[in-house]
């Protein structure tokens, strides 16, 4: 094999390494996007409501895809059972609080209707002097580290 061919084989490798380096470059920002886009719930700010409850369960959405998988609590408020949603479970889970049964607990958030039933959209949950800031008062995730600016 003489020089040239060896550099043709050298420019060939090269190239398919930076077309599989972009390429996976490529789907790393697209799946941060839906990272970013992709758990969204209704919020209304005109709709907001304070709860004090008991959590009776803690559970994770049905979705299949890793972004619009959600963390949800069912808060038992004197005889009723009212579904929170916290936000996407990645985020959730990597939270330094984390919520179990029987907790007590006051949840600041949006009242909507949210596949056919009314859940409360949480901007704010707090426990005993903890509290984990979900959302802003428009109903911003803390999750989104960028948004325009109005």
């Amino acid at each position: 094999m003489n020089t040239q061919n060896v550099f043709k084989k050298v420019q060939q490798v090269g190239g398919g390494l930076a077309l599989l380096s972009a390429a996976g470059v490529a789907y790393a920002v697209a799946r941060r996007l839906n990272h970013r886009r992709g758990y969204e719930r209704p919020f209304d700010p005109q709709k907001i409501v304070e709860l004090k409850g008991e959590v009776i369960e803690v559970s994770n959405s049905q979705e299949n895809k890793d972004e619009k998988h959600g963390v949800s609590l069912i808060l038992a408020i004197k005889k009723e059972e009212i579904p929170v949603h916290l936000g996407p479970f990645w985020y959730i889970t990597r939270q330094l609080h984390h919520f179990k049964k029987g907790d007590k607990v006051e949840v600041k958030g949006s009242k909507v209707t949210f596949k056919d039933a009314e859940i409360i959209v949480a901007s704010e949950i707090r426990k005993d002097k903890m509290q984990m800031k979900l959302r802003d008062e428009h109903g911003v995730p803390t999750w989104q580290s960028w948004r325009k600016v109005s």
